[in-house]
């Protein structure tokens, strides 16, 4: 197993005074931009346990993640490196307003890595492989007017699994860099 590495510290002056509600709020496509979205980047609960995909998550959560940072990173808040074998839980409570007979509710995410998979209110909604190509799911028969639960849990193997890593890894140095998991492009809908 590999050890917990602290990871190295350094924020920048826009880090120290990012919008903590709602960061990286522009529209993430902005040649595709459209008047009707909403950004659901900001604080989210989080758990990291040894949990399988396939369960709905845990029943109580280890805190508070700022999404779309990964746990590794100092901005998210967690500062915790996944490992192999974890799963990492996201889990937050969304507002929508009735969806009408003629439109369709899309659930964009700019990037995952490695594997998630997404439910809304208990329901299975999809699941994405590959950690840095964006994808969405149509969600209009998932949600109810009002509050509806988001959870997005996701496995990354880092450079021990068979999915590309780049020049990440566990035990970072010379030119390989601390592996990032988790959501770390923007959510929207």
């Amino acid at each position: 197993m590999v050890e917990k590495n602290k990871i190295k510290h350094l924020l920048t002056r826009w880090g120290k005074d990012i919008d903590r509600t709602c960061p990286l709020s522009e529209y993430p496509r902005p040649q595709l931009k459209r008047d009707n979205w909403f950004c659901l980047n900001g604080v989210w609960e989080y758990a990291i346990n040894d949990a399988e995909l396939e369960s709905y998550g845990p029943v109580d959560f280890d805190g508070e993640i700022l999404v779309p940072f990964s746990p590794e990173c100092l901005l998210s808040g967690v500062d915790r490196q996944l490992l192999p074998g974890e799963t990492l839980w996201y889990r937050r409570d969304v507002h929508f307003d009735a969806v009408s007979p003629d439109n369709r509710l899309m659930l964009n995410f700019g990037a995952v890595d490695q594997r998630c998979k997404v439910h809304i209110n208990g329901s299975f909604v999809g699941g994405h492989e590959g950690g840095y190509w964006p994808f969405c799911f149509d969600i209009t028969d998932f949600v109810r007017e009002g509050s509806n639960t988001l959870t997005v849990s996701v496995r990354d193997d880092a450079d021990t699994g068979v999915e590309a890593y780049g020049k990440q890894t566990l035990t970072r140095g010379g030119i390989w860099y601390t592996a990032q998991s988790g959501i770390w492009q923007t959510v929207w809908a």
